[in-house]
Protein backbone atom coordinates (compact mmCIF):
# COMPACT_ATOMS: atom_id res chain seq x y z
CA UNK A 1 0.00 0.00 0.00
CA UNK A 2 1.17 3.53 -0.89
CA UNK A 3 2.58 6.11 2.11
CA UNK A 4 -0.28 8.80 2.33
CA UNK A 5 1.56 12.19 1.14
CA UNK A 6 1.07 15.84 2.31
CA UNK A 7 -1.49 15.53 5.24
CA UNK A 8 -1.87 11.96 7.56
CA UNK A 9 -5.32 11.32 8.04
CA UNK A 10 -4.59 11.56 11.58
CA UNK A 11 -3.55 15.36 10.77
CA UNK A 12 -6.64 16.02 8.08
CA UNK A 13 -9.19 15.09 10.82
CA UNK A 14 -7.81 17.13 13.23
CA UNK A 15 -8.31 20.13 10.61
CA UNK A 16 -12.33 19.86 11.13
CA UNK A 17 -12.47 23.51 12.48
CA UNK A 18 -10.40 24.89 10.03
CA UNK A 19 -10.73 26.73 6.57
CA UNK A 20 -12.03 24.16 3.81
CA UNK A 21 -9.24 22.09 2.15
CA UNK A 22 -8.42 20.75 -1.27
CA UNK A 23 -8.37 17.41 -1.89
CA UNK A 24 -5.19 16.66 -4.59
CA UNK A 25 -2.60 16.70 -1.78
CA UNK A 26 -3.79 13.35 -0.07
CA UNK A 27 -3.57 10.44 -2.14
CA UNK A 28 -4.74 7.16 0.27
CA UNK A 29 -4.49 3.79 -0.29
CA UNK A 30 -7.04 2.62 -2.71
CA UNK A 31 -7.66 -1.51 -3.15
CA UNK A 32 -10.26 -2.27 -1.09
CA UNK A 33 -12.49 1.07 -0.88
CA UNK A 34 -14.26 0.77 -3.87
CA UNK A 35 -15.39 -2.81 -3.16
CA UNK A 36 -18.80 -4.19 -4.90
CA UNK A 37 -20.96 -5.80 -2.37
CA UNK A 38 -23.79 -4.03 -0.14
CA UNK A 39 -23.17 -2.19 2.84
CA UNK A 40 -24.28 -3.44 6.31
CA UNK A 41 -27.22 -1.78 7.17
CA UNK A 42 -29.43 -1.44 10.44
CA UNK A 43 -32.81 -0.36 11.03
CA UNK A 44 -34.76 2.54 12.67
CA UNK A 45 -36.06 1.70 15.84
CA UNK A 46 -39.39 3.72 15.49
CA UNK A 47 -39.59 2.60 12.03
CA UNK A 48 -38.32 -1.19 11.67
CA UNK A 49 -39.09 -1.21 7.47
CA UNK A 50 -36.42 1.57 7.32
CA UNK A 51 -32.95 0.78 7.29
CA UNK A 52 -30.19 2.92 6.77
CA UNK A 53 -26.52 1.80 5.62
CA UNK A 54 -23.97 1.74 9.04
CA UNK A 55 -21.57 4.35 7.74
CA UNK A 56 -23.11 8.07 6.78
CA UNK A 57 -21.32 11.27 6.53
CA UNK A 58 -20.36 14.25 9.00
CA UNK A 59 -19.90 17.47 7.97
CA UNK A 60 -18.96 19.40 10.31
CA UNK A 61 -15.72 20.65 8.44
CA UNK A 62 -18.10 21.37 5.18
CA UNK A 63 -18.53 25.62 4.02
CA UNK A 64 -18.58 27.56 1.33
CA UNK A 65 -15.32 28.58 -0.03
CA UNK A 66 -13.89 28.44 -4.18
CA UNK A 67 -14.77 26.78 -6.52
CA UNK A 68 -12.32 23.97 -5.94
CA UNK A 69 -13.49 23.39 -2.68
CA UNK A 70 -17.10 23.49 -3.13
CA UNK A 71 -16.56 20.90 -5.97
CA UNK A 72 -14.72 18.60 -3.52
CA UNK A 73 -17.21 18.76 -1.17
CA UNK A 74 -19.77 17.68 -3.98
CA UNK A 75 -17.57 14.97 -5.02
CA UNK A 76 -17.48 13.53 -0.87
CA UNK A 77 -21.31 13.97 -0.94
CA UNK A 78 -21.54 12.10 -4.79
CA UNK A 79 -19.22 9.66 -3.77
CA UNK A 80 -21.18 8.53 -0.18
CA UNK A 81 -24.44 8.04 -2.34
CA UNK A 82 -22.85 6.74 -5.58
CA UNK A 83 -21.66 4.22 -3.13
CA UNK A 84 -25.06 3.00 -1.70
CA UNK A 85 -24.74 5.34 1.37
CA UNK A 86 -27.72 7.56 3.01
CA UNK A 87 -27.17 9.38 5.77
CA UNK A 88 -25.64 12.96 5.77
CA UNK A 89 -25.07 14.59 9.00
CA UNK A 90 -24.84 19.00 9.70
CA UNK A 91 -26.23 21.09 11.72
CA UNK A 92 -27.03 24.96 11.91
CA UNK A 93 -23.84 26.01 12.96
CA UNK A 94 -21.28 24.36 11.47
CA UNK A 95 -18.16 25.74 10.02
CA UNK A 96 -19.72 29.32 10.51
CA UNK A 97 -23.41 28.45 9.57
CA UNK A 98 -22.90 27.03 5.84
CA UNK A 99 -22.88 23.60 5.77
CA UNK A 100 -26.27 23.41 5.17
CA UNK A 101 -25.93 25.25 2.43
CA UNK A 102 -23.22 23.62 0.77
CA UNK A 103 -24.86 20.31 1.13
CA UNK A 104 -28.61 21.54 -0.55
CA UNK A 105 -26.79 22.71 -2.93
CA UNK A 106 -24.90 19.88 -3.87
CA UNK A 107 -27.87 17.59 -3.34
CA UNK A 108 -30.10 20.20 -5.72
CA UNK A 109 -27.48 20.39 -8.35
CA UNK A 110 -27.38 16.57 -9.16
CA UNK A 111 -31.01 16.04 -8.41
CA UNK A 112 -30.31 13.20 -5.32
CA UNK A 113 -32.42 14.59 -2.35
CA UNK A 114 -34.68 11.84 -2.74
CA UNK A 115 -31.41 9.57 -1.92
CA UNK A 116 -30.20 10.91 0.80
CA UNK A 117 -31.20 10.90 4.42
CA UNK A 118 -30.52 14.27 6.09
CA UNK A 119 -29.83 14.89 9.64
CA UNK A 120 -29.47 18.33 10.68
CA UNK A 121 -29.37 19.94 14.82
CA UNK A 122 -29.90 23.78 15.99
CA UNK A 123 -28.96 24.85 19.41
CA UNK A 124 -30.53 27.59 20.30
CA UNK A 125 -32.81 29.29 23.50
CA UNK A 126 -36.24 30.39 23.29
CA UNK A 127 -39.45 29.00 20.82
CA UNK A 128 -39.19 31.70 18.53
CA UNK A 129 -35.13 31.26 18.04
CA UNK A 130 -35.62 27.50 17.76
CA UNK A 131 -38.53 27.94 14.69
CA UNK A 132 -36.26 30.52 12.79
CA UNK A 133 -33.51 28.12 12.92
CA UNK A 134 -35.20 24.82 11.50
CA UNK A 135 -36.97 27.11 8.90
CA UNK A 136 -33.52 28.59 7.92
CA UNK A 137 -32.32 24.82 7.81
CA UNK A 138 -35.22 23.81 5.51
CA UNK A 139 -34.36 26.69 2.97
CA UNK A 140 -30.32 25.96 3.20
CA UNK A 141 -31.06 22.15 2.93
CA UNK A 142 -33.43 23.08 0.08
CA UNK A 143 -35.75 20.52 0.88
CA UNK A 144 -39.67 20.29 2.58
CA UNK A 145 -38.80 17.26 4.57
CA UNK A 146 -36.37 16.63 7.20
CA UNK A 147 -35.47 13.50 7.99
CA UNK A 148 -34.06 13.94 11.68
CA UNK A 149 -33.70 17.14 13.84
CA UNK A 150 -31.78 17.37 16.93
CA UNK A 151 -31.66 19.48 19.57
CA UNK A 152 -27.66 19.83 19.23
CA UNK A 153 -25.67 19.83 22.42
CA UNK A 154 -29.12 19.39 24.91
CA UNK A 155 -29.62 23.65 24.80
CA UNK A 156 -32.72 24.52 26.06
CA UNK A 157 -34.52 20.91 25.71
CA UNK A 158 -37.73 21.69 27.60
CA UNK A 159 -38.62 24.47 24.73
CA UNK A 160 -36.85 22.86 21.90
CA UNK A 161 -37.78 19.03 21.75
CA UNK A 162 -41.96 20.35 22.37
CA UNK A 163 -40.48 22.77 19.11
CA UNK A 164 -39.49 19.24 16.64
CA UNK A 165 -42.21 17.51 17.73
CA UNK A 166 -44.57 20.22 16.76
CA UNK A 167 -42.82 20.18 13.07
CA UNK A 168 -42.67 16.32 13.33
CA UNK A 169 -46.48 16.50 13.99
CA UNK A 170 -47.11 18.56 10.39
CA UNK A 171 -44.79 16.40 8.62
CA UNK A 172 -42.38 18.52 8.08
CA UNK A 173 -39.85 16.64 10.00
CA UNK A 174 -39.80 12.52 10.48
CA UNK A 175 -37.82 12.12 13.88
CA UNK A 176 -36.75 14.05 16.81
CA UNK A 177 -34.01 13.35 18.62
CA UNK A 178 -31.22 15.15 20.97
CA UNK A 179 -27.65 15.19 20.52
CA UNK A 180 -24.57 15.88 23.12
CA UNK A 181 -20.88 14.76 22.10
CA UNK A 182 -20.43 15.92 25.57
CA UNK A 183 -20.12 14.28 28.76
CA UNK A 184 -23.79 14.29 29.66
CA UNK A 185 -24.88 10.69 29.66
CA UNK A 186 -26.57 10.49 32.70
CA UNK A 187 -29.13 13.08 31.57
CA UNK A 188 -29.38 12.31 27.89
CA UNK A 189 -30.54 9.05 29.49
CA UNK A 190 -33.32 11.17 31.29
CA UNK A 191 -34.88 11.66 27.71
CA UNK A 192 -34.26 9.01 25.90
CA UNK A 193 -38.11 7.59 26.46
CA UNK A 194 -39.22 11.03 24.30
CA UNK A 195 -36.68 10.65 21.69
CA UNK A 196 -36.66 8.84 17.89
CA UNK A 197 -33.12 9.21 17.38
CA UNK A 198 -29.71 9.91 19.77
CA UNK A 199 -26.45 11.57 18.78
CA UNK A 200 -23.14 11.33 20.91
CA UNK A 201 -19.41 10.70 20.72
CA UNK A 202 -18.30 7.28 20.79
CA UNK A 203 -15.24 5.35 19.55
CA UNK A 204 -12.67 2.91 20.12
CA UNK A 205 -10.58 5.04 22.98
CA UNK A 206 -13.38 6.65 24.32
CA UNK A 207 -15.55 4.09 24.97
CA UNK A 208 -17.61 5.25 28.26
CA UNK A 209 -20.75 5.23 26.46
CA UNK A 210 -20.81 0.99 26.50
CA UNK A 211 -21.44 1.51 30.41
CA UNK A 212 -24.77 2.83 30.74
CA UNK A 213 -25.62 4.85 27.27
CA UNK A 214 -25.35 2.73 24.24
CA UNK A 215 -27.23 -0.25 26.35
CA UNK A 216 -30.16 2.01 27.88
CA UNK A 217 -30.82 3.01 24.05
CA UNK A 218 -31.18 -0.50 23.28
CA UNK A 219 -33.66 -0.95 25.76
CA UNK A 220 -35.87 2.03 24.69
CA UNK A 221 -35.74 1.49 21.10
CA UNK A 222 -33.86 4.74 20.88
CA UNK A 223 -31.52 4.86 17.16
CA UNK A 224 -27.79 6.12 17.63
CA UNK A 225 -26.01 8.02 15.27
CA UNK A 226 -22.32 8.27 16.38
CA UNK A 227 -20.25 11.49 15.90
CA UNK A 228 -16.15 10.97 15.84
CA UNK A 229 -16.25 7.59 15.64
CA UNK A 230 -12.22 8.49 14.53
CA UNK A 231 -11.87 9.94 17.62
CA UNK A 232 -11.15 13.31 16.60
CA UNK A 233 -7.72 11.50 15.28
CA UNK A 234 -6.13 10.55 18.39
CA UNK A 235 -6.57 6.83 18.00
CA UNK A 236 -5.05 7.38 14.36
CA UNK A 237 -2.05 9.20 15.48
CA UNK A 238 -1.79 5.86 18.64
CA UNK A 239 -0.91 3.34 15.56
CA UNK A 240 0.68 5.74 13.63
CA UNK A 241 3.23 3.53 11.55
CA UNK A 242 1.99 0.35 12.43
CA UNK A 243 0.32 -2.59 10.46
CA UNK A 244 -3.63 -3.65 10.31
CA UNK A 245 -3.45 -6.53 12.26
CA UNK A 246 -2.93 -9.57 9.74
CA UNK A 247 -6.35 -11.17 12.16
CA UNK A 248 -8.19 -8.22 11.02
CA UNK A 249 -7.38 -8.31 7.20
CA UNK A 250 -8.41 -11.81 7.25
CA UNK A 251 -11.60 -11.77 9.74
CA UNK A 252 -13.25 -8.05 8.67
CA UNK A 253 -11.85 -7.63 4.77
CA UNK A 254 -10.19 -4.26 6.49
CA UNK A 255 -7.43 -2.46 5.04
CA UNK A 256 -7.04 0.73 7.22
CA UNK A 257 -6.86 1.10 10.62
CA UNK A 258 -9.71 4.13 10.07
CA UNK A 259 -11.67 0.95 8.38
CA UNK A 260 -11.03 -1.34 11.92
CA UNK A 261 -12.26 2.08 13.87
CA UNK A 262 -15.33 2.38 12.06
CA UNK A 263 -15.89 -1.79 12.38
CA UNK A 264 -15.45 -1.32 16.08
CA UNK A 265 -18.39 1.11 16.33
CA UNK A 266 -20.71 0.01 14.07
CA UNK A 267 -20.32 -3.69 15.06
CA UNK A 268 -21.87 -2.52 18.52
CA UNK A 269 -25.68 -3.63 18.14
CA UNK A 270 -27.33 -0.63 19.93
CA UNK A 271 -25.07 1.72 17.05
CA UNK A 272 -27.49 2.64 13.68
CA UNK A 273 -24.85 4.70 11.52
CA UNK A 274 -21.63 5.81 12.91
CA UNK A 275 -20.81 9.27 11.07
CA UNK A 276 -16.94 9.96 10.32
CA UNK A 277 -16.54 13.64 9.14
CA UNK A 278 -14.37 14.08 5.80
CA UNK A 279 -13.78 16.31 3.27
CA UNK A 280 -11.80 14.15 0.71
CA UNK A 281 -13.96 11.78 -1.35
CA UNK A 282 -10.92 8.72 -1.50
CA UNK A 283 -11.53 9.05 2.67
CA UNK A 284 -15.63 8.80 1.91
CA UNK A 285 -14.78 5.72 -0.47
CA UNK A 286 -12.58 3.91 2.68
CA UNK A 287 -15.05 4.74 5.27
CA UNK A 288 -17.79 3.38 3.38
CA UNK A 289 -15.53 -0.18 2.74
CA UNK A 290 -16.37 -0.44 6.50
CA UNK A 291 -19.75 -1.12 6.25
CA UNK A 292 -18.83 -3.93 3.58
CA UNK A 293 -18.50 -7.75 4.78
CA UNK A 294 -18.45 -8.81 8.47
CA UNK A 295 -19.25 -7.07 11.13
CA UNK A 296 -16.73 -7.88 14.61
CA UNK A 297 -18.63 -9.92 16.98
CA UNK A 298 -18.07 -9.10 20.91
CA UNK A 299 -15.09 -11.28 20.91
CA UNK A 300 -13.40 -9.29 17.93
CA UNK A 301 -14.37 -6.08 19.30
CA UNK A 302 -12.83 -6.60 22.36
CA UNK A 303 -9.25 -7.68 20.35
CA UNK A 304 -9.82 -4.07 18.39
CA UNK A 305 -10.20 -2.33 21.44
CA UNK A 306 -7.05 -4.07 23.01
CA UNK A 307 -4.96 -1.99 20.61
CA UNK A 308 -5.97 1.50 21.93
CA UNK A 309 -6.01 0.40 25.46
Amino acid sequence: MDKPTGLSRAAFLKTTAGAALTFAAVPWMTPAFAAAGPLNERPVHKNPSLKLPVIGLGTRSMSKGDAKAVAGQAEVITTLLDGGGKLIDTAANYTGGDSEEVIGQALAAKNRRKDAFLVTKFGERGKDAGVRSMKNSFKSLQTDVIDVMFVHNMIDIPTQLPNIKEFKAKGKIRFAGISDTGRNQDELIKYLGDLDFVEFAYAADSREAEARLLPACLDKGVSVLVALPLGRGRALDAVKGQQVPEWAKQELGVETFAQLLLKFVVGHPAVTVAIPSTLNPKHMAENLAAARGSLPDEKQRAKIAQIWA
